[in-house]
Formats: structure tokens, C-alpha cells, sequence
């Protein structure tokens, strides 16, 4: 098992109800048992953004966070400046409601009225450790390595440094920046660093280091589109296709879960009888709950030594003779506890229940699921090829 911390609020926010039925290590275990190290990266300016951060704070000593948030902001709100039909990456919403008051300053893009909340960088801190730029755990007391001190310059040439040194310090406008020189286009160097981390053996223990290797080899000339899956996994030494093929079992057992909880949503919003007993006699529940205990079968008859404790336990809950149909709901009821609560033989709309079907009004490209802690194992290994692809 590998050594997990928990990211300081300001490094960690979300909106969504994120659905993850109390099993959050069991899905951050197979994620990087799956690609390791990577965290929630999906292209190299997103990390380079992150150690420039970390290098402009300390000058000008100011929170970390602060400056690779206003960079990251920065640099989008100049690629959708360039086209602001076609702009579909973070903050179109903040740039489009600001459009008419002219907002270019470090003080108010730094702020996440005028961005995003839910910022790329957040997503970097797992990465900034697990490639190996930075020592540390939260993101604002980190420091740079050789490798990542090596990015940081890359990324920071005269002028860019210049001028986001004076931007910082000034808070005026952007002075002469452009998308080109800050936006998500990486220099060769910075390609390559990327590459060879990517290349590098993984720091965790849980299996071989070498799988993000084995990944990008098996990817083979491909640079559009991934492979499928399956033919991934043919090209993978068997044990590590294992790993995938649990991974995957444990996708569809959760989703299974998650499936459940919508459909009593529905329910509940549909009917004023919210009571267990009559909630359970709907045949579009009961088929769903069918369906995740046939999950949590396979799951648990896969032969793979890599099932997490907290994902066995769920299943063996679900599998369990002793417990019948109402039993199974209000245990997954009880592991949401934010759409959904159960009190008094009744399921009632929890304190997110308005959100049980909404998306992340910041995603507005369909790549920005890739990486989060909802993905599957299938986009986490399609994370993987775009980043490499990136790189290229």
C-alpha cells in the first residue's frame, strides 16, 4: 500500500456531488495502481503553470496557489481571447461574464470570481510529487527538485519571467503576454522533461514500477486515438492487464452503486411516498440493485491480489445472505449521505440533492473529466496517452 495524504481545502474543492459511496482510497488506490503518478495532469502546461507558480511566490512572496492559479488564469483567458467562440477549457463562463469590464490584472484573475474555482492546478499536486518535480505534500509549501527547478526555466524564458514578474508586482494588465508564450503550446524542453518523467520508473510500491512505460509502449504509433482496451491490455505483461482487468471490475461495482442512488433520486423527486418499504418495490430499483451484486460477484471472484480492503468489504456487504433488497439501499444510501439521507424508515433529499445530476459547469471540454476522482479506468489510461501525446 502506498502512503496517501489529504489535500488542504484550498488545494481540493468541488462542486459535484462527487458519488464515491465512501470508497475515495478505494478509487485513488486503482487509479494509480492503473497510471501512476500522474495525479490529475492531461497536458504539460498544466504542470508547468504549477512550478512557475511555486518559483514566482517565493520571489515575491505571496501563497503559492495564488500565483499558478492567476498564470493558469491568465494564460486561458488569452487563448479564449483569441477565440472566444470556439474556447471550451476552464473559466469560459467567468470570461464571457467579464468580457465588457476589460479584467487583465493579477490581483482579480488570481480570485476565483473572475476564473474558476476548480482550478488545473489543483489537480497537479499529486503529480508534482509523483514525477518527481517537487518535495512535499500541499501545494504551497512545496519545493522544487533539480527536475523541477529544470521546467520552471524552461517554461519561464527572459521575457515570460519579465513579464509576469511585473505583472505580479505591478497588477496591471497582461504586459504583452501572449496565448503563444504562456498558453497551452509547451517548448520542446518542456516536452521533453515531460517525456522522461512519463518514461520514469514510479516512486510507489504498489506494482511494477514500470507500468506507465509498459502504458506508452502499448499505446504503439497511435497519436489520434488511444487503442481499445482490450487490445491495450494484449499488449501488456499479463499481471499488469490484471490490474487493469480488477480496476475495471471495481468501475462497474461502484457504478452500479451510483446508478442506484440516481434512480432513488429520481424516485424521490417523482413521489411523495419516500418510505424504504415502497421505494424497494419498484422494479427499476430492483433490477438496479441486481445488477450490483452480479458486479460485486465478479468482482469478487476475479483472481487479482490487488483488491482494495475497502472494495471487498463493499462487496462482500452487498453479497451478504443476511442481508435482503432494503438492507443493500440503505447501506448505499447511508454511504452517499449527500444526495440521499435515511432517517425514520424514509429516504429524503440530502443537503446536495439538487446537484444528483448536474455537471461541473467549469468542464466545458469533455477531456476535463479525464484524471478526476469520478473517471474510469478507462479514461485514466486515456489521461495518460493525451499527456503523452502532449508531449510529442
Amino acid at each position: 500500500m502506498s502512503n496517501w495524504f489529504i489535500p488542504a481545502k484550498e488545494e481540493f474543492q468541488s462542486q459535484r456531488a462527487l458519488l464515491n459511496l465512501r470508497l475515495n482510497r478505494a478509487i485513488r488506490y486503482y487509479r494509480e495502481l492503473v497510471v501512476p503518478g500522474i495525479g490529475g495532469v492531461w497536458f504539460v502546461r498544466q504542470i508547468s503553470w504549477a512550478v512557475a507558480g511555486i518559483a514566482l511566490a517565493r520571489e515575491h512572496h505571496i501563497k503559492p496557489a495564488k500565483v499558478a492559479n492567476a498564470i493558469e488564469a491568465l494564460a486561458c483567458k488569452l487563448d479564449w481571447q483569441k477565440d472566444k467562440n470556439e474556447y471550451n477549457k476552464k473559466g469560459q463562463r467567468a470570461f464571457n461574464r467579464d468580457r465588457d469590464d476589460d479584467i487583465w490584472d493579477f490581483a482579480r484573475l488570481s480570485d476565483k470570481a473572475h476564473y474558476v474555482q476548480v482550478t488545473y492546478r489543483q489537480s497537479t499536486v499529486r503529480a508534482m510529487t509523483g514525477l518527481m518535480l517537487t518535495s512535499g505534500t500541499r501545494f504551497n509549501t512545496m519545493e522544487l527538485s533539480n527536475v523541477g527547478g529544470t521546467l520552471k526555466d524552461a517554461f519561464l524564458q527572459n521575457k515570460v519571467r519579465n513579464a509576469l514578474s511585473r505583472w505580479i508586482k505591478t497588477g496591471s494588465g497582461q504586459l504583452g503576454l501572449t496565448e503563444k508564450s504562456i498558453g497551452r503550446n509547451p517548448t520542446g524542453e518542456e516536452k521533453q522533461l515531460i517525456r522522461d518523467r512519463l518514461r520514469a520508473d514510479s516512486i510507489d510500491i504498489l506494482a511494477d514500477p514500470r507500468r506507465r512505460r509498459t502504458l506508452i509502449e502499448a499505446f504503439g504509433r497511435c497519436t489520434a486515438q488511444m487503442p481499445g482496451m482490450s487490445v491495450i491490455k494484449k499488449r501488456l505483461p499479463r499481471r499488469q492487464a490484471n490490474e487493469i482487468e480488477i480496476a475495471e471490475a471495481f468501475d462497474k461495482m461502484i457504478g452500479c452503486g451510483r446508478a442506484i442512488v440516481h434512480k432513488c433520486a429520481r424516485l424521490i423527486d417523482e413521489s411523495e411516498d419516500s418510505r424504504l418499504t415502497m421505494l424497494i418495490k419498484n422494479k427499476g430499483l430492483k433490477r438496479a440493485l441486481d445488477k450490483l451484486c452480479l458486479a460485486a460477484r465478479d468482482f469478487k471472484k476475479a483472481s487479482s491480489p490487488n483488491k482494495h480492503i475497502d472494495a471487498k468489504d463493499f462487496a462482500q456487504t452487498m453479497l451478504s445472505p443476511s442481508s435482503d433488497s432494503a438492507d443493500k439501499l440503505k447501506n448505499i444510501i447511508q454511504r452517499d449521505n449527500n444526495i440521499l439521507v435515511i432517517a425514520g424508515g424514509r429516504i429524503r433529499k440530502g443537503p446536495l440533492f439538487d446537484r444528483y445530476d448536474a455537471h461541473d459547469d467549469d468542464a466545458d471540454s469533455s477531456k476535463e473529466t479525464v484524471g478526476s476522482e469520478e473517471s474510469s479506468t478507462e479514461n485514466k489510461v486515456r489521461q495518460l496517452f493525451e499527456l503523452w501525446g502532449d508531449c510529442q
